[in-house]
């Protein structure tokens, strides 16, 4: 069998200096991204890219980095509103004409193929259990880039894609209806002097909600009437205004439905829609005839169809399957969990973790199933292996108390267990069954999309607790707002970047600015802090990782936790100066106030000169720290 590692790269403040009077006198003193549900079944990555064609998307004709489209995949012929092989999976748009899958998606076993559906814009709610209708809206205000863009609704089909390691190319094609303006001067009246004046319009009385059914292709309930303001700017195109467009609903479109309102030096003027059949993917040029009259009655519209174009998708190849879990083949080494899938499903968790209790003080090796919410069920653990524990206990269960942050273990009789099977319900098996079931390994890892680029961050599991093994590196915010990059302490909340070590340092009021950490993720409280502190025994060793400096002497830091605190000291702005501090003595991170957006007046301190993990008053404008989160 084999196990497949999938790693996508990415594109891409004090008022006073923090109180640390125990350090060595030498020392400075200084206030130093469904995750749960990936699905897989063969060792056969589904990957996606986009066909592009003369206009694929309104804005440039093209997808832009960080659009966001939805997939559902069924077993080929199958209905969407039946059983589904893929519910909704979020794609986000990259670069070199390639969709991101927010979790990694595989092909099933065997001698079978998928049918796919991709639409744009992604919605949270996709379409309902047993049902095959999608809700669609354009925005009233299209004016506005983004609403235009997300007014568009795009769908993409591909059958009887077998699995392949070929990119399934999906070609995308308009369901909506584009109208496109354009103004003629009426005779003797100057172009110029019409761009000048700049002419305010409206589309009135087109209906801007409807139902699509993915199964029958048509669209119902269409609803909600409301003014359209279009998007774009004016500007002369042989011997018209032209540029500016807005998108709608097929619908009943005529005289006595939709009309045009145009405000034009300071006059509105009013024009009837003319009659038109229009349906799905098509674009409209209305032409608009100008003349200043005292009725105020635009006169003159002609409308010419032509097609709104589209796009398209392929593929082939198959892998060998893997029934054994190799418990020696995991090196861990993309992220501290591994996630076992059977039938397109997680079914089990395989963790590196620190056990700790007055019975237990040995890093092990963990198998934990994995609930049908894609949780995993800390009640029902089994203990593959201990591995600073040489005695005949491996192979027991382990029952986790959420709450409490403890455990109870159930002693087994062996070293170790080496190779593992799985049942459909995820349970550990030590003896191959007559017919083992399918599965496969991946690294689990959070993966983090916002503003178009990714970034994996591997995960480990301490306690209860799942946290970010390493310190968020973003540079925007969760709703993909920048945060600003800067050098010096004063003006703008930002975060400080060291290129020597890949460091981000945040100033403590970027965390009150937005939500920072991923989505599904959290800045940790206090609560979760004292949690960790309670699991450790207040053992900071245990947390950090590396050569670590006192006065006279450096020791390497024993890391059994896997929480990997790294001592690269802080940013600190007092007197008005920047300085990077307590470098190889420290790590620091700040902490989340009782609600979002707040911070607690306490920071979490590791120090090199100190055993326990030490909660130090810190002032957020003149100093930068580490950020890590928690799983929520």
């Amino acid at each position: 069998g084999q196990i497949s590692h999938y790693k996508i790269i990415i594109e891409e403040n004090l008022n006073r200096l923090l109180v640390c009077s125990f350090l060595l006198p030498t020392l400075i003193a200084a206030c130093v991204n469904k995750i749960d549900n990936e699905i897989q079944t063969s060792t056969v990555p589904i990957n996606f890219s986009v066909k592009i064609n003369n206009t694929t998307r309104v804005i440039n004709n093209t997808f832009e980095k960080g659009d966001k489209a939805g997939l559902f995949a069924t077993f080929h012929s199958e209905p969407i509103s039946g059983e589904r092989y893929i519910d909704n999976l979020k794609l986000e748009y990259g670069t070199n004409n390639t969709f991101i899958p927010e979790k990694i998606v595989f092909y099933p076993v065997g001698d079978v193929s998928l049918d796919f559906i991709s639409y744009y814009p992604y919605r949270d709610t996709g379409v309902p259990v047993a049902s095959s209708i999608i809700p669609v809206a354009v925005y009233p205000d299209q004016n506005d880039k983004t609403k235009y863009s997300l007014s568009d609704f795009l769908l993409a089909k591909a059958s009887n894609i077998e699995n392949s390691e070929a990119p399934v190319e999906l070609e995308f094609t308009h369901k909506l209806i584009k109208l496109q303006i354009t103004i003629s001067p009426k005779e003797e009246k100057d172009i110029n002097e019409l761009l000048k004046s700049n002419p305010h319009i409206i589309a009135t009385g087109f209906k801007t909600q409807a139902n699509y059914d993915l199964e029958k292709n048509e669209f119902t309930n269409v609803s909600k009437e409301t003014d359209i303001i279009p998007y774009g700017t004016w500007k002369i195109e042989n011997g018209k205004l032209v540029g500016k467009e807005f998108i709608v609903i097929p619908q009943t479109i005529g005289p006595n439905n939709q009309s045009f309102v145009m405000e034009w030096n300071g006059q509105i003027y009013t024009c009837k829609m003319p009659e038109l059949t229009l349906e799905s993917s098509t674009q409209c040029a209305l032409n608009i005839t100008a003349m200043q009259t005292n009725s105020h009655i635009l006169t003159g519209v002609i409308s010419t169809i032509k097609d709104w174009t589209t796009v398209e998708g392929k593929t082939t190849d198959n892998n060998d399957q893997t029934t054994a879990l190799h418990i020696a083949a995991l090196s861990f080494s993309e992220s501290d969990i591994y996630r076992v899938y059977h039938k397109g499903k997680a079914i089990a968790e395989i963790c590196k973790e620190y056990l700790k209790s007055e019975t237990i003080n040995s890093q092990a090796i963990t198998c934990y199933p994995i609930q049908t919410n894609g949780k995993s069920d800390l009640s029902k653990g089994t203990v593959l292996k201990l591995m600073n524990d040489e005695s005949n206990t491996a192979g027991g269960k382990i029952n986790w108390d959420i709450e409490d942050n403890t455990f109870n273990y159930t002693p087994g009789n062996s070293t170790s267990i080496n190779v593992i099977y799985f049942n459909e319900k995820g349970e550990v098996l030590t003896e191959k069954p007559e017919t083992p079931n399918d599965i496969n390994i991946i690294s689990h890892t959070l993966r983090d999309l916002r503003s178009g680029s990714i970034k994996e961050y591997p995960i480990v599991k301490i306690g209860t607790q799942y946290w970010m093994k390493e310190n968020l590196q973003a540079t925007s915010y969760r709703d993909g707002s920048d945060i600003k990059h800067i050098t010096e302490f004063g003006g703008e909340a930002g975060y400080f970047y060291t290129e020597k070590k890949v460091s981000y340092f945040y100033r403590g009021d970027v965390l009150t600015q937005k939500e920072l950490a991923p989505e599904q993720w959290k800045v940790p409280d206090k609560k979760d802090w004292d949690s960790l502190v309670k699991y450790v025994g207040n053992a900071a060793i245990l947390l950090e990782t590396g050569e670590w400096k006192t006065n006279d002497d450096t020791y390497i830091a024993t890391n059994e936790t896997g929480f990997n605190a790294v001592p690269y000291g802080i940013c600190s702005g007092k007197d008005g100066s920047t300085k990077l501090l307590n470098e190889n003595i420290a790590a620091a991170y700040w902490i989340r106030g009782e609600s979002a957006l707040t911070l607690n007046s306490k920071v979490a301190m590791l120090i090199s000169t100190q055993s326990t993990i030490q909660f130090m008053d810190c002032t957020p404008k003149i100093n930068a720290l580490f950020v890590r989160c928690i799983k929520e």
